[in-house]
């Protein structure tokens, strides 16, 4: 089985920037000090998560702690769940994030839409687990009701769960209103989402995620996830309660960075010759290129240190490179950096 897109361009360029999609900020003291008193007598939590933590997520969404939520080893292996339980006949719009790729290795098989009304017609009554996601990977597009709309048209008919990753919900720019399929009506008992503590949160290296949704998925989930590992980290989890009970200056902070980056790191990226906009959301450059992809993605890597992830890996219809633009301060310089040293293809040659 092949690495996952990301990793293994890692593998191959080790010496990459040390950019992310979400932001890097050393954890404040209210964090580190309340991992520091589980780790004392650290909690053996139950499989679907500590119950103070449930209860805390819980509350940001409404549902019940015991029975609609728990709680995973970050939002990834939330996907994965998911997928092994759900994932026999699945449907994914283009261009998103892995979820072909993920529902395969997890043994399922995964169609791929280019638009809503393609994505209705892939749904049918063998589907079995239909995907979206949004804010999106790689693009950072934001649905409208309008998406939501259509979402509930193409699943009208049919029984497959509705698998909504939303791991990028706090990473808004411009006054973007997040627009979960669980608010929709036609939609609300059915969507099984997903959130990640890596982006919202900052908390990337903790590996916490949860997801929220009915309690037959709910339940499915923690029946796979017994068996891979019993249960999370209890000393993770008691950093991510402090981090929903305590104070969010920190954060908004850092979400303050990120917005700073973003118009400098897509006017970096067109000055050296790619053609990209303004991100929604999330913390990505998604931008259209001239020629080869993996060219231009070899050739980023190997020459400047830019993780730049060819559009195929996401079944981008077009040549296209996914370049992070979050992490530590110095990071994010540097990448601006690199960029202005990147040729255009025609002055490469």
């Amino acid at each position: 089985m092949s690495w996952m897109p990301s990793r293994e361009l890692g593998e191959r360029w080790p010496g990459l920037l040390a950019v992310g999609g979400h932001p890097a900020v050393d954890m404040p003291a209210h964090v580190v000090e309340a991992a520091a008193r589980a780790a004392t007598r650290a909690p053996y939590a139950p499989t679907r998560g500590l119950p103070a933590l449930r209860e805390a997520i819980s509350s940001e969404h409404g549902v019940d702690p015991e029975r609609n939520v728990i709680v995973t080893l970050g939002g990834m292996q939330a996907l994965y769940l998911a997928a092994r339980a759900f994932g026999a006949r699945s449907v994914a719009p283009a261009p998103s994030f892995f979820f072909p790729q993920l529902v395969e290795a997890a043994g399922g098989a995964c169609k791929v839409a280019r638009d809503w009304d393609e994505y209705a017609g892939l749904v049918g009554p063998e589907t079995t687990l239909a995907i979206v996601s949004t804010p999106v990977n790689p693009t950072g597009y934001v649905f409208r009701g309008s998406d939501l709309d259509a979402i509930a048209a193409a699943l009208d008919g049919s029984d497959a769960l509705l698998l909504s990753d939303e791991a990028y919900a706090g990473l808004l720019w411009d006054g973007h209103l997040h627009r979960s399929p669980a608010e929709h009506p036609a939609l609300r008992e059915r969507t099984l989402m997903l959130r990640s503590f890596s982006k919202t949160y900052a908390m990337a290296a903790w590996r916490i995620g949860y997801a929220v949704g009915p309690e037959w998925a709910i339940e499915a989930l923690a029946r796979e996830l017994q068996w891979q590992a019993l249960a999370i980290d209890g000393v993770a989890q008691s950093a991510a309660l402090a981090v929903l009970e305590g104070p969010r200056d920190w954060l908004d902070a850092a979400m303050a960075e990120l917005d700073q980056m973003r118009p400098r790191a897509i006017q970096a990226a067109n000055a050296a010759g790619l053609t990209a906009e303004l991100p929604e959301a999330a913390a990505f450059v998604w931008a259209a290129v001239e020629g080869d992809e993996d060219d231009w993605s070899e050739r980023l890597a190997r020459d400047h240190g830019i993780p730049a992830l060819p559009g195929r890996h996401f079944h981008a219809a077009t040549p296209h490179l996914r370049i992070p633009f979050g992490g530590r301060p110095e990071a994010r310089e540097a990448l601006l950096r690199a960029f202005s040293e990147v040729r255009r293809p025609a002055e490469h040659r």
